[in-house]
């Protein structure tokens, strides 16, 4: 039953641990002798107990003021006029107004008025109606008369207060209002102080913002950018020290409020959105770094502007990267597109400067994702950054990328003393800089090399330490650490420690959503079951390998690229053949790169043939070759096309695509009589431009799984298998091999199988 209380009772007094005892005789001898005039004194008895007490507040007062320390007298007094003030019932500043109804008619504000009239922190309105005081009559007689209640019930107030004041200064961190509120009066306090010679308020925490950061205080930079009202400052702070800033328990509370600020101009906007978006990135929240990232490529659009534009693609490519290795190939080339556009002078001008830094951020990514299908267009992509670093200075952030590039340039060329040495000069630029996500991406990168270099001792440290890093990781730095491990493991002969890595690897890349490393875990896990099985001859291996390689089959290419799902198909007969895995890090031929899977569907023809085949089956394969090809001459022409239709180049190429029409011949006659004869019969199921997807993948690869429909039809796997199987039955298409082998192909009859 709740205990009924009278406007004049101060209630039961708070309960006191024994572990505040102690700080609640500090804090009443310091209240006392700051009322007495006598905390100087004080503070010299007791300078280290003091220090304890108000260690975790001291940070936040140095870095919301001009960075320089607080003598300890002017910090206490600070913090009990905060404290006092958090008393408050309205959670108001101390010095804020308080109503007379607040004064005489509610009992709720007795405990905080009590005290702050009682250290001289506020002082007593008269209301002569109700009570009228006498000439310097002291503060607890003032509100015995105002209240009419006796001394003993002003004590008991008093007390209260007291207590209050022990749990907010012993208790922990403050809330997040009360957190700002001490911000805001550190802040106040230290411009007062420089009255004399300071700058206007908006300038004074643009430049305290720039001290936070190059004293690593991100909190505090980003509280001085939202006190400025500059979005910009705001984003640079949270792309710098995403980190550390995700882990503060302010940072949320500082964001949201930038956000709805109306002042807040359309660019700085889209900038502040994809700094929002990072912040997502480094705590895992994918959904909501997809949302923010969606927001700021529209809001890019709108304003027009190409450069905001270009680095929205490029952000969102970064996000699709673990994803949706296709997606994010065509964020990055739109990105690299619109920056392209942006002036590029050659004198060093700060517009053209940071277009180019733009740019080489770009290229740097793309020339990875071309790396990571071994696809040897990543070495022409450098050879344009280090273009663009001979015109320009590009700052040090770029540069570490960059490096971090080479390095994996190196390693798919074999090179892997040389991967070393761009990793480590990457690692020192991220170490001048303090970005501790570059520092764990590019130790993670490091623990690979020396894995391959056949150091495992130094693998497993360096990615180890990844992982026991401070701080907020991503989802995918984890699983890749995991990953490496079970790579050291493996290249050492302990494929059992192996697997457990990779199995841990696999676990997470499920509840992160990452399906490019779920895909390399399981082509892992499948690699060092079959070669366990090699070894021990154990049944059960050779069914978890099998089990493996189909799910690693069942991935889409867009998840995971054709170079990779090609070596997924090799990776039995490879291990359990000859033992002589070919290592799939390794750059492949220009166009075996380009066109993976009509390589890959040819070398295996061509190895048909020279095992000698019955005259219809040599036939057959010969037709089979013939289509592979005429596919490629296809799908080189369609991206002509679309080249020349971005830049407006049909009048200056009309002569040359007649003529490639004319030699590709019958070739695309049928590829024009497949389109019309889809777009007559599929119209139903496909819109034109799914229509058009799938055509060009037959074309060009000769057959289709049914997870790679799904994917291009955009359409559930079980919509897929209803689709296929209607596709069969009007005869555009014909089902061959069955269970996970099953795939669908172009009847004999469409003219695309004759030479």
């Amino acid at each position: 039953m709740a205990r009924a209380s009278l406007p004049d009772d101060p209630g039961p007094p708070l309960a006191t641990s024994a572990r505040s005892r102690l700080a609640a005789t500090l804090i009443d001898q310091v209240l006392q002798a700051q009322r007495q005039g006598t905390l100087a004194d004080l503070l010299r008895q007791r300078p280290r107990a003091t220090r304890r007490l108000l260690r975790r507040f001291v940070p936040l007062v140095q870095g919301s003021g001009d960075g320089n320390p607080w003598p300890l007298p002017d910090l206490v007094d600070l913090l009990l006029q905060w404290a006092v003030g958090q008393l408050r019932p309205d959670l108001q500043p101390l010095q804020a107004p308080v109503s007379a109804d607040h004064w005489l008619g509610q009992a709720g504000w007795r405990p905080v008025l009590a005290l702050a009239s009682h250290q001289g922190l506020l002082r007593i309105p008269d209301f002569p109606a109700r009570y009228r005081r006498r000439t310097d009559e002291p503060a607890l007689d003032n509100l015995c008369g105002l209240w009419d209640v006796a001394p003993s019930s002003v004590y008991r107030y008093l007390d209260r207060a007291r207590q209050q004041l022990v749990v907010l200064l012993c208790s922990g961190p403050p809330d997040v209002a009360a957190e700002l509120a001490l911000r805001m009066l550190a802040a106040q306090t230290t411009q007062a102080a420089q009255a004399a010679h300071a700058a206007p308020a908006h300038d004074w925490h643009r430049a305290q913002m720039v001290r936070a950061l190059a004293q690593g205080d991100a909190p505090s930079a980003l509280w001085h950018a939202w006190q400025a009202g500059d979005a910009r400052l705001a984003a640079q702070a949270l792309r710098r020290h995403a980190a550390g800033l995700a882990a503060d328990r302010v940072t949320d509370a500082i964001v949201e409020r930038i956000a709805a600020d109306p002042s807040v101009g359309a660019r700085e906007r889209v900038e502040f959105t994809l700094a929002r978006a990072e912040l997502a990135r480094t705590r895992g929240a994918a959904e909501t770094e997809l949302r923010h990232l969606e927001a700021a490529l529209q809001a890019a659009h709108r304003t027009g502007d190409r450069r905001l534009t270009g680095i929205a693609y490029g952000a969102l490519g970064r996000y699709h990267e673990p994803r949706d290795a296709d997606r994010a190939f065509a964020c990055y080339q739109d990105s690299a597109e619109f920056l392209h556009g942006q002036p590029l002078t050659d004198t060093l001008d700060d517009d053209g400067a940071e277009a180019a830094a733009e740019l080489a951020t770009t290229l740097a990514r793309l020339a990875w994702l071309y790396l990571l299908r071994n696809d040897p267009r990543a070495g022409p992509t450098l050879d344009r950054i280090t273009a663009l670093h001979e015109r320009f200075a590009l700052p040090d952030a770029v540069l570490g990328l960059v490096e971090q590039v080479r390095g994996e340039h190196a390693r798919r060329r074999g090179e892997l003393a040389r991967a070393i040495e761009h990793r480590q000069r990457a690692l020192n630029i991220f170490e001048r800089l303090g970005d501790r996500r570059s520092l764990r991406a590019t130790r993670l990168n490091l623990s690979q090399d020396y894995a391959e270099a056949g150091d495992t001792a130094r693998a497993i440290e360096t990615a180890t330490q990844v992982l026991e890093a401070p701080g907020v990781t991503e989802p995918e730095i984890v699983v890749s650490a995991h990953l490496n491990i079970g790579a050291a493991h493996f290249l050492a002969g302990a494929l059992g420690a192996a697997l457990g890595a990779y199995g841990q690897a696999l676990a997470l890349a499920g509840a992160a959503g990452l399906r490019l490393h779920a895909f390399r875990a399981r082509y892992n896990l499948a690699e060092a079951h079959y070669t366990r099985f090699r070894r021990d001859a154990d049944p059960e291996d050779e069914r978890l390998g099998d089990q493996h390689r189909d799910a690693a089959l069942a991935t889409p290419v867009s998840d995971c690229g054709p170079a990779a799902l090609e070596a997924v198909r090799r990776l039995r007969r490879d291990v359990l053949g000859d033992g002589n895995v070919p290592e799939a890090d390794r750059l492949l031929p220009a166009e075996t790169a380009v066109h993976v899977e009509a390589f890959a569907e040819i070398r295996r023809l061509r190895e048909r043939l020279a095992a000698g085949l019955p005259p219809e089956a040599h036939a057959r394969a010969q037709l089979d070759l013939a289509r592979c090809y005429a596919g490629i001459a296809l799908t080189e022409r369609e991206v002509a096309r679309t080249w020349i239709a971005r830049h407006d180049l049909g009048p200056a190429l009309e002569a040359e695509l007649e003529a490639l029409r004319r030699e590709l011949g019958r070739a695309e006659d049928a590829g024009r009589t497949l389109a019309d004869q889809w777009a007559a019969e599929a119209g139903d199921l496909l819109e034109a431009p799914r229509q058009q997807a799938v055509v060009q993948a037959l074309l060009a690869r000769g057959e289709l799984a049914k997870s790679v429909y799904a994917e291009m039809a955009g359409v559930a796997p079980a919509t897929a298998s209803r689709h296929l199987a209607l596709l069969t039955q009007r005869g555009l298409l014909v089902v061959t091999g069955r269970g996970p082998a099953t795939r669908y192909r172009l009847p004999p009859d469409s003219g695309l199988s004759e030479p």
